[in-house]
């Protein structure tokens, strides 16, 4: 007998106890449960156990026999010493710096106690202090941060989501680089959404040919054979905390896993280094069959870690939807109630542009429906972030009214459409 379903397979929010459905009713029309399960797990996990199977028996073979590396786990020392071994570069490190020892740790304090009250994807599931509209700015360690709603901007350089105490942390260790860049960069590295090079290198390709400063094979400015270009290794897909990233794998009927990486900035942007393919391929599918292997003995079972992002966008959806009392969710979407108190339905479908959603006015006595309308997002945000979008957009109706055509013309079809019917009904009654 199958086990009960606790959260839901997309946003991983909790599901009724009587619900055998494994998806909620907010991602049920927008999600196949059968596609999901196969998305949970992550890419390079799917790669190791179908391709590498030897590699990851003798990767526990060689954990078993030492056990430093186990028994250090999942801390800065194991992750470090893991690293050393692996790459046999005995000058990778762990620093314990604690920064409740920092001399602006009051600063942060302050900052942190401020976005955890706001709820701050910074700071997830932390209490704060008490919740108010007012904003500060302070300096930690030569850095002036501020906070903004739910954000935070460090030396001008606005930062939303990410583990909060580790750009912090990231503070304290004085690299050259700029902050907030090296810590987005390390945010993208996570999530497998750094910008691709591919079209850049075919330009240069074209570019080369084309002025004749084409050479033969093998000299320096020839362009790169495709077999050289870099290729893109699977992120390594991770929840977060305040601390770090939480990397997880699926396993099975156990469920889903997660470990946490270094905590030391320094010493997670070269596991990632590693994780990407340097040195080589070799050590890095080592690092993966290790990872695997000690998430499985020494992480923690989290059904409600979003490691994709698909299903942290589909939790924003529905927080923005829970308690709403302006959205009410149907069968096959849901339905908005925006400022001009007129009624949005938004349902799956081949929407305008290519949409996969249509959005269409419905009437109050949620019968009729206007011509589908249109409204532009960013086709490359995961479909969670773009409902959002919409929802949010259509609550405010009476505000985006005057900066989107479609959305007027849509009101005004609306108003015509049932000013005519409540003629026609006022006829009818005076002449049944």
């Amino acid at each position: 007998m199958e086990e009960p379903v606790n959260v839901c397979r997309c946003c991983r929010g909790s599901l009724h106890e009587l619900d055998n459905n494994p998806l909620c009713k907010v991602c049920s029309p927008w999600n196949d449960a059968k596609e999901l399960l196969l998305l949970s797990t992550p890419p390079w996990q799917n790669y190791m156990q179908q391709h590498q199977t030897e590699l990851l028996n003798q990767t526990i073979n060689w954990l078993r026999d030492d056990r430093r590396i186990i028994s250090y786990m999942p801390y800065n020392r194991g992750w470090a010493e893991l690293l050393r071994k692996l790459t046999g570069n005995m000058h990778i490190l762990s620093i314990d710096i604690q920064i409740e020892f920092h001399r602006d740790y009051d600063s942060y304090l302050a900052v942190f106690e401020k976005l955890a009250a706001r709820g701050s994807r910074l700071f997830p599931k932390l209490e704060g202090g008490e919740i108010d509209d007012n904003e500060i700015t302070v300096r930690f360690n030569g850095h002036e941060v501020r906070t903004l709603g739910k954000s935070i901007i460090v030396d001008g350089a606005k930062i939303e989501r990410g583990p909060g105490t580790l750009l912090f942390m990231m503070m304290i260790e004085n690299r050259v680089e700029s902050v907030a860049l090296r810590f987005l960069n390390l945010f993208h590295q996570i999530e497998g959404t750094g910008q691709n090079h591919a079209n850049s290198n075919e330009k240069l390709s074209r570019d080369v040919l084309r002025d004749g400063r084409f050479n033969p094979y093998g000299a320096a400015d020839s362009p790169q054979t495709k077999s050289r270009k870099k290729k893109n290794a699977p992120p390594p897909l991770c929840d977060w905390n305040h601390e770090t990233y939480l990397l997880g794998i699926e396993l099975g009927i156990s469920g889903r896993h997660v470990i946490p990486l270094p905590t030391q900035p320094s010493l997670l942007e070269r596991f990632l280094t590693i994780w990407g393919g340097r040195p080589s391929t070799l050590v890095s599918d080592r690092l993966r069959a290790a990872t695997r292997h000690l998430t499985k003995i020494v992480g923690l079972h989290s059904e409600d870690a979003r490691i994709t992002p698909l299903e942290r966008s589909f939790s924003l959806y529905r927080s923005i939807i829970d308690g709403n009392p302006n959205v009410e969710v149907i069968d096959n979407g849901l339905v908005v109630k925006g400022g001009l108190n007129i009624l949005w339905r938004i349902t799956p479908g081949r929407g305008a542009h290519n949409a996969p959603y249509l959005i269409q006015t419905m009437a109050p006595n949620k019968v009729g429906l206007g011509q589908p309308i249109c409204m532009f997002d960013d086709a490359e945000l995961p479909l969670g972030d773009r409902l959002c979008s919409v929802v949010l957009g259509l609550l405010n109706d009476d505000k985006i009214i005057h900066q989107f055509e479609q959305i007027k013309y849509a009101v005004h079809q609306y108003k015509i459409v049932n000013a005519r019917d409540h003629i026609t009904t006022a006829l009818g009654d005076l002449f049944p």
